[in-house]
Formats: structure tokens, sequence, C-alpha cells
């Protein structure tokens, strides 16, 4: 048997000594960024591979060291190759298009949510400076923007750009991402942003049950009552709140999206 350890990361606790005095410890190498983004940028259809993979590295490693250090920044494994996912469906949309452009608006658009705004500027001037002279325009699904805007443009006294923008940004990370943190102070169209996406969709779809939503608040009740729990005298296992929601949600005959939402604090 075996143990992996990921030291700092949050909610996970430390191996307690006695047991760790069973195993025998061994030490791994850092990856090799660079080859594994040439290798994923090829799988993915792309000839300036090599080029594109170093700029790629360059940029994330820029960021990692320049950039606030925020919890929710990841600048690893797992960040880099959802974005190459990206830049490959990019690619195949647009078989035809700049490679060098296609990287560029996947790195832009689908990082620039999760930047906070006094970062904004370092993280436009590194891109500039790896993409020179270019500038390639969002890819936006056209429906869903006009949706949104007409929702907004509704409201009698308000009407905020930015909301509209943080709407469609949610969206596109769902596109690449199971689950989404959406975070902010009070006031910063946090439900409003998911609320408005989801009509949006529903008026897209044409169908008000294109789209189920199960909204909870995960601080109200004992974890054992959220995740549920084996009864140790019988050996059962008891459903939670979130187990039996998911139950029944897999358990519907269709594959529109479902969302649950687990709207409280952050620990």
């Amino acid at each position: 048997a075996y143990i992996t350890m990921n030291p700092g990361y949050l909610g996970r606790s430390a191996l307690p000594e006695g047991l760790k005095a069973l195993f025998r410890p061994m030490t791994v190498m850092v990856p090799d960024l660079v080859m594994i983004c040439e290798n994923m940028l090829m799988a993915q259809g792309f000839v300036t591979s090599k080029s594109l993979a170093s700029k790629f590295y360059t940029l994330y490693s820029l960021l990692k060291d320049l950039l606030s250090k925020q919890e929710h920044y990841d600048w690893g494994l797992r960040a880099i190759k959802s974005v190459l996912v990206v830049a490959g469906m990019l690619l195949r949309s647009d078989p035809n298009g700049e490679e060098d452009d296609i990287l560029m608006r996947a790195l832009r658009d689908f990082n620039i949510a999760k930047i906070v705004k006094v970062d904004e500027v370092v993280f436009f001037g590194l891109l500039n400076d790896l993409f020179p002279g270019r500038d390639p325009p969002r890819v936006v699904d056209d429906a869903l923007q006009k949706s949104v805007d007409d929702m907004v443009a509704a409201m009698p006294d308000f009407v905020d750009d930015i909301m509209k923008l943080k709407t469609i940004q949610l969206d596109e990370l769902l596109q690449i991402r199971h689950c989404v943190f959406v975070m902010g102070p009070p006031g910063a169209f946090k439900s409003t942003s998911w609320k408005y996406l989801a009509k949006a969709k529903r008026i897209v779809a044409g169908r008000d049950s294109f789209l189920t939503i199960k909204d909870i608040n995960p601080k109200t009740m004992p974890t054992q009552d959220l995740y549920g729990y084996i009864n140790m005298a019988t050996r059962d296992w008891k459903d939670g709140l979130l187990s039996s929601i998911l139950r029944d949600l897999s358990q519907i005959p269709d594959e529109d999206p479902k969302w649950l939402m687990l709207d409280g604090d952050l620990d």
C-alpha cells in the first residue's frame, strides 16, 4: 500500500506520526511542464506546439510569481490541462485560424474571470508581451449574450456591463469545469450572475424545464447530515442531503444541465 500526500492543500490534515512511521518516504521529481504542454498541444492538433508550449509555461510561471497570492489562483498542471483542452476546441472550431491567436484567446478568456482587479494590469501586460500585436476577438454565444442583454435592459434603474460580462464568463467556465466557485463581497453580482445565466439558458433553449437547479445552504446542518454516514451499530449507509440530491438528479432521464448550488460561506 502507498499514500500520496498533498501538503498545504485547503482542508487537508497531517498524517499522524504513528501511521507515518509504517511507510517508507519516497520523493518524486517535479514534472517538465514545457514538455507536457508541447505534447498536449500536439495532441490537440497544433503545428507550432514547441514555441507555443514555451510561451504557455513562461506565462504561467510569471503569473505564479508576480500576481498577488489568492486562495483561488491555480497555476498548476490541472489548470494547464483545462486551458489546453479549451485551446484544442477553439482550434477545431476554426482550423484556418492563427495558432498564436487561438492559444492567446484561450489563455485570456478562460483565465480573466478568476483574476482579481488589482492583478489585471499585470496579467494583460504579460499576455501582450508574449503575444505582441495580437488581440483576437472573444468567441461569444450570440443568442445567450442577447438574452442576458435583454434581461439587464429590462431592469428599470440598473444597467451594468460588468454584471453582463460576469454572467457570460460564468457560462464559459462551466463549459470546462464541473465545479465553479463564485466569490466576492456583498453586492458583487454573485447570486445575480448564476440566476441570470440560468434564465438566459432557458430562454435560448425555449423551455423552462431545460435547466434543473437545487440550491442549498451547507452551513445549516451537521457534516454527516450533509454528506451521509454509516451507522456503526447496523453498518447501514444513511444518505445525507447532498448524496440524496445527487442520486435524484442522476435519475432524471435527459441530458439537460443540472446545477447543485451550495450557497454559503467558503471556509
